[in-house]
């Protein structure tokens, strides 16, 4: 990742700041007035931070490391579907969301970088149809090698969870990344929670009330039986609709031809055909 604008900007502010604290400390104690529009500069660049580094990244769109480039494209069917111009836009949102959000380990040292553009590319991909991709009240991700108790479950070891209050999704990195990258064999966790965090972003649609029995549905689209779903999470009596998006973006086909009004109304609300190499629907410029 190339150096963010606001610290680029802090850069004269520093030199200024240290020169007339070197010439009170060392000159003359008269100079010591002259450090303070320095500091008022740097605090000023410090509290617009994230607005200064948005703005340049939004004039000068990131791209993710190489490594992180190539398991997308050897990876995730999802990006490999996409034209190049898309694949394009769906880096620059990864790197975007990497940049604007807090990666907290936990028991590890530090959040790998792969983890780190697997989570943002759950996000990226649910919302990828939206204007605003963000999904701005969940800024926290924090990431467990395996399942875990919490605050929410303390009874029970599972592989992810969000916690509203703290705008924080929780994940078990060992159940994540499988669900990503081969999601016909496991449950994606991470789009999950994301379609969760949606529903909590997005109060004014209009959702469908979901049956428990849409799970023999679930079960004939993914050949995932409802106890090995909940086994993989750890956790019982998940979100039905947050399961739907799952198995909506992991089986495209077979859900639109087992669930056609669901698809559709999926279809609606995202924005997009997930298994078109052009998925979304609407342009972003007119896209609520």
């Amino acid at each position: 990742m190339r150096l963010p604008l606001s610290k680029i900007l802090a850069i004269p502010g520093v030199i200024g700041f240290a020169i007339f604290l070197y010439i009170t400390y060392f000159k003359d104690e008269n100079y010591a007035l002259y450090m303070v529009p320095f500091i008022i500069y740097l605090i000023a660049v410090y509290f617009l931070q994230p607005a200064i580094d948005w703005w340049w990244y939004q004039k000068y769109p990131l791209d993710i490391e190489a490594p992180l480039r190539k398991i997308f494209e050897q990876k995730l069917p999802y990006y490999q579907r996409l034209s190049d111009e898309n694949k394009q836009k769906f880096r620059t949102r990864v790197a975007l969301y990497i940049e604007a959000n807090d990666f907290r380990p936990q028991v590890i040292e530090e959040v790998p970088e792969d983890v780190k553009g697997i989570v943002a590319a759950n996000i990226v991909q649910l919302t990828f149809g939206q204007k605003d991709y963000l999904l701005n009240m969940f800024e926290r991700v924090v990431i467990y090698p395996g399942v875990f108790l919490s605050r929410q479950h303390p009874d029970r070891f599972h592989a992810s969870e969000i916690f509203a209050e703290d705008g924080v999704s929780l994940f078990a990195m060992d159940h994540l990344m499988p669900g990503a990258i081969h999601a016909n064999q496991y449950f994606n966790i991470g789009l999950y929670e994301y379609a969760r965090v949606f529903r909590l972003t997005r109060p004014d649609i209009a959702y469908p009330e979901l049956s428990e029995n849409l799970w023999t549905n679930f079960e004939k689209i993914s050949r995932f039986p409802r106890k090995k779903v909940e086994e993989f999470v750890g956790l019982e009596n998940l979100n039905i609709w947050a399961v739907s998006i799952v198995f909506f973006f992991s089986f495209p086909e077979k859900f639109k031809t087992e669930l056609p009004d669901l698809y559709q109304f999926h279809s609606n609300i995202l924005n997009q055909h997930p298994n078109q190499e052009e998925p979304v629907i609407v342009p972003y410029e007119e896209a609520k």
